[in-house]
């Protein structure tokens, strides 16, 4: 018999936390069994509820979810976490590989890296129970699947990897700077796409957006290198 794996999912945006809750209901291994949205509950749902797995957010109401990720740890049989967080600074990055978390995902994410990351997942807590003893291979098996597949597509909907590239080499110069029209016009895209490649270059710190104030009209968002 399949072993079923309980999850938490710990995340503050109801509309996400409702769209892991629907994926994981889609797996035949995976079962949401609570929604956290803040730090406090979530420490409390993790103690009743035993959860096998956490999908864990960093940024809560009420504190970090690297605090629990910490805290966790001195469980004596704690809980895998998927780490999934806006924070692309390498400092956080160290901190959450130093506690042990089985993979990091930046939001916005990608489903399919999502899915990616749970089949690992499987494949991992497969083979730590397929031997007692281990040698290198069997070693070296376990700390692969927690390397993702650099061949998955990591982009979310919305994003591919060509119109990105041109994005990327529209900002090649240091002090380039776009507003969404003007970006749209140079690479060949509606304003709204170049909006939505400019906001998630600035979400995973490629750029940086700003309030530029000019002579006549109203303020306008405008992006540069960071």
């Amino acid at each position: 018999m399949m072993e079923i794996f309980d999850v938490l999912i710990v995340e503050d945006e109801p509309n996400i936390a409702d769209l892991y809750s629907y994926y994981l209901k889609q797996t035949k291994r995976f079962k949401p069994i609570g929604i956290s949205n803040n730090l406090a509950e979530a420490r409390k749902m993790t103690h009743l509820l035993k959860p096998k797995l956490i999908l864990l957010d960093n940024y809560l109401p009420d504190g970090k979810g690297i605090e629990l990720l910490k805290e966790i740890t001195s469980i004596k049989f704690p809980p895998d976490v998927i780490f999934i967080t806006a924070a692309n600074d390498m400092d956080t990055v160290k901190e959450v590989v130093r506690c042990g978390t089985f993979d990091y995902l930046l939001k916005p994410i990608s489903y399919n890296r999502l899915k990616d990351s749970l089949d690992r997942y499987l494949k991992y807590t497969s083979s730590l129970l397929s031997n007692d003893n281990v040698n290198q291979r069997h070693v070296d098996e376990l700390f692969n699947f927690q390397s993702k597949n650099n061949q998955i597509e990591q982009f979310p909907r919305g994003i591919d990897e060509l119109t990105l590239k041109k994005v990327k080499v529209a900002f090649k110069e240091i002090d380039a700077i776009f507003t969404a029209e003007s970006l749209g016009n140079i690479i060949g895209v509606s304003k709204t796409t170049a909006r939505r490649y400019l906001e998630y270059s600035t979400a995973n710190g490629f750029l940086e957006a700003i309030i530029q104030h000019g002579k006549v009209g109203r303020p306008e968002r405008v992006y540069k290198n960071k």
